[in-house]
């Protein structure tokens, strides 16, 4: 078997290919999508519309997930939220803000499982750890305003 220096040459080529060459554009790769992600789905944009959801879901959940009805009873109708009766203005007022408050919050929600999903699945493509940054964002914040709530009971 000749060996000669072209198949010497070939062999570490490959070997600079396979041990340098590739770990580094796949370096250069992953700083370019992380780059990619933090400018178009890791944003401020972004931010702003999970401390809103978290700000939203904290009242929906403090102030309208409560049980509010009107009932008629002969021809006086009484209306009542959270046991205690209100005006029907009041209750009107309720109801409505309870719409929108809803509506909002299902439109944020939507947007950011949307922007997670498409996150994950990116990651996943490209082989990235299982990290799942919108949802720590999320958990982050509403612990943060659990916190500032429960000082300003105390």
């Amino acid at each position: 078997m000749d060996l000669t220096w072209g198949a010497i040459g070939k062999v570490m080529a490959a070997g600079l290919a396979t041990y340098f060459l590739l770990p580094a554009i796949l370096i250069l790769r992953d700083l370019i999508l992380w780059k990619l992600v933090g400018a178009f789905i890791l944003n401020e944009d972004l931010r702003r519309k999970l401390k809103r959801y978290v700000q939203i879901a904290y009242e929906w959940n403090s102030k309208y997930a409560v049980q509010s009805k009107a009932q008629t009873v002969g021809d006086r109708t009484t209306y009542t939220i959270d046991g205690k009766e209100v005006s029907s203005e009041e209750w009107f007022r309720h109801f409505s803000e309870s719409n929108q408050i809803g509506q909002e919050l299902r439109e944020l929600k939507f947007e950011i499982d949307r922007k997670a999903r498409f996150l994950r699945w990116l990651l996943k493509h490209y082989q990235q750890d299982d990290s799942d940054p919108i949802n720590d964002w999320k958990r982050k914040e509403f612990e943060r305003l659990n916190a500032k709530n429960g000082a300003e009971k105390s």
